[in-house]
């Protein structure tokens, strides 16, 4: 069973970013199996700092992309980013001290967001990154 299956719809016609939100929910797929398995608590953390590290590299892809671009949303969107490592953190900071909470919760989390996420802030920027693409393709071809 798949734990969160990637979509067409979840697709903004960005190749790099794209893939990078492919792998993202493969590595929750693999958090989930770990889980699903009852891995030892170190092996899931690492899959879930994995995940996380590379969530931040997808960020940091994703806000260049927005300033290359000139995307006038990007503040909005910036700020979303911000809400998640606020929303990651504090779940985090509850299971340093040693509070009850699941990987399970991190992960729906993770899935809720991220699908969320895509859906409706990315897929405004992909459109506009797009627009901006064809717009420069047709200023070459004229």
């Amino acid at each position: 069973m798949v734990f969160f299956q990637w979509k067409d719809e979840y697709e903004l016609g960005l190749p790099h970013i794209d893939l990078q939100h492919t792998m993202i929910v493969n590595m929750m797929n693999e958090l989930f199996i770990d889980l699903g398995s009852r891995q030892a608590p170190v092996t899931i953390r690492k899959t879930l700092d994995k995940l996380l590290l590379y969530v931040e590299e997808h960020f940091a892809t994703e806000e260049e992309a927005m300033r290359a671009s000139g995307y006038p949303d990007i503040d909005a969107h910036l700020l979303e980013h911000e809400k998640f490592r606020a929303d990651v953190e504090r779940l985090t900071e509850r299971h340093r001290q040693n509070e009850t909470i699941a990987a399970s919760e991190m992960i729906e989390f993770l899935k809720s967001w991220l699908r969320n996420h895509i859906a409706e802030v990315d897929k405004k920027f992909g459109a506009h990154a797009c627009s901006i693409n064809e717009e420069a393709r047709k200023a070459h071809s004229d």
